[in-house]
């Protein structure tokens, strides 16, 4: 059990209604998986119904389709604690009849999800679904982010980002940008496809006929998340809707996150940085960490055009070389590719939301999820409470779990954190028996893009203030 915070007042009760989920990660074997699916909370510890869908490398990418699950769940007042789910995907494949997730509240509406099992460490988030939404299919323009460990046409890593318009089940038109590992980005057009109601099967056709198949569950009218249900293939993204003057691209200054593939390993490259958008012209830091190695402060400067459809090509100002690709879902939020042939990533940009930050913008307990490898190699995953004490004071309870060792519990840790005025974080934490450390790029004072800068490492996540 996590350790328990004075501060917080959930409950079983706090966890009521359908929420969706996507899950990814690795067994212990190395294999990576991806799950989605939808589960149903009484508020009273039990899990009623739900559905799963999940696919592995291990498997042979096959997915089971719509697997029924029940179960139980306990929320202590940190907001933390445990979810069982019996007869997932994940559990048929591995022989096992139940899965164990740890959780840690955001809002009522909101889990951070955590893998606590010895079979297989991953993470990822539940939210709650709108019940407005049943039994209708997704309607009007999104924009779109998927990431593949086996991409059903190079069965190799792919990024892809695009926008697709649906009205009536119907795919009506769409574009699509996507980068296969050692063959570069692409664009097409999508042509057709369809969508089966509020979850279901669904398909993307683009223009030079090929067709991608999908499992998706609608969170709400405005976003569904889909599982590739190609035979082979391992990937799962997301969809929002559209909204707001995305014809003018990037401007202000964005947080990011963004993780991805090399052909050393899967999930051995993320990023957080922060940028500055204007007059064409990008400038900012990142942080990068790839196959165990620390890149502080890489500086950023590049130059960007803007189409009136959101889609924003960033290149380097001499060369005029493609650099990334963004899909604006509005102005103050986008998903974007990086273009290249020796990487796969992907990410998200999010508007900042203060000219300035300092210690004090961050101030109460934070729910903390993370996950990726470390270089034995093995999956690492961590999910807890970190709080921020608004001067210079950090405490952190968590549960990790690393897929040869399983899940522990290593105790409360304590540090500090110094804070930039665009809004890079850095701090540490540590105990008798270890410590980690932190750098976190801030949207604003309740939410941040978190990376671990730790050699050997390559776990990155979000924090975001519980309320």
């Amino acid at each position: 059990m996590i350790l328990p915070h004075t501060t917080g007042n959930y409950s079983d009760a706090s966890l009521s209604g359908s929420y969706v989920y996507q899950i990814h990660g690795f067994l212990v074997d190395g294999e990576v998986y991806r799950e989605i699916g939808v589960f149903t909370a009484d508020g009273s510890g039990h899990i009623t119904a739900g559905t799963d869908d999940f696919a592995s490398s291990g498997s042979g990418g096959v997915v089971t389709n719509s697997t029924s699950v029940t179960g139980s769940y306990s929320i202590i007042n940190d907001g933390t604690g445990s979810i069982t789910l019996n007869s997932t995907g994940l559990g048929t494949f591995v022989q096992s009849s139940q899965i164990n997730l740890a959780v840690t509240l955001v809002s009522t509406s909101r889990v951070d999800l955590m893998e606590a099992d010895g079979f297989a460490a991953g993470a990822g988030n539940a939210e709650l679904q709108d019940s407005s939404v049943a039994g209708t299919a997704p309607s009007g323009t999104f924009v779109f982010r998927f990431h593949s460990e086996i991409d059903p046409q190079t069965f190799a890593p792919a990024s892809t980002v695009g926008i697709v318009t649906i009205s009536n089940g119907t795919v009506r038109s769409g574009s699509e940008d996507r980068n296969g590992l050692t063959v570069g980005t692409s664009s097409v057009s999508l042509t057709g496809g369809t969508f089966s109601g509020s979850a279901g099967t669904a398909s993307f056709t683009d223009n030079t006929n090929f067709t991608g198949n999908f499992l998706y569950f609608m969170v709400n009218s405005g976003k569904f998340v889909f599982l590739s249900n190609a035979a082979g293939a391992v990937g799962s993204g997301s969809a929002e809707i559209q909204s707001g003057a995305v014809g003018n691209g990037l401007s202000g200054s964005y947080a990011f996150g963004s993780r991805g593939d090399d052909s050393f390993l899967d999930a051995d490259l993320a990023t957080a940085g922060q940028f500055t958008a204007t007059a064409a012209t990008i400038s900012g830091t990142e942080d990068v960490m790839q196959e165990g190695t620390y890149f502080p402060s890489v500086n950023i400067s590049s130059c960007y055009s803007a189409a009136s459809n959101g889609r924003v090509i960033v290149s380097d100002c001499s060369t005029t070389a493609v650099q990334q690709i963004f899909w604006m879902v509005s102005p103050s939020r986008a998903f974007f590719l990086d273009d290249g042939t020796s990487t796969v990533e992907d990410g998200t940009a999010d508007l900042q939301t203060a000219a300035s930050f300092s210690a004090s913008t961050f101030k109460g307990q934070f729910a903390i999820v993370m996950d990726g490898i470390d270089l034995t190699p093995e999956a690492l995953a961590r999910i807890g409470t970190l709080q921020f004490d608004g001067s210079s004071k950090l405490t952190l309870a968590e549960l990790a779990n690393a897929s040869t060792s399983g899940t522990v519990n290593p105790g409360a840790m304590t540090g500090n954190y110094q804070v930039g005025s665009n809004g890079r974080i850095v701090g540490s934490v540590s105990n008798g028996g270890g410590g980690l450390d932190f750098i976190m790029y801030a949207i604003s004072g309740s939410d941040a893009y978190a990376l671990q800068p730790d050699s050997a490492t390559n776990t990155s996540g979000r924090v975001e203030l519980q309320h």
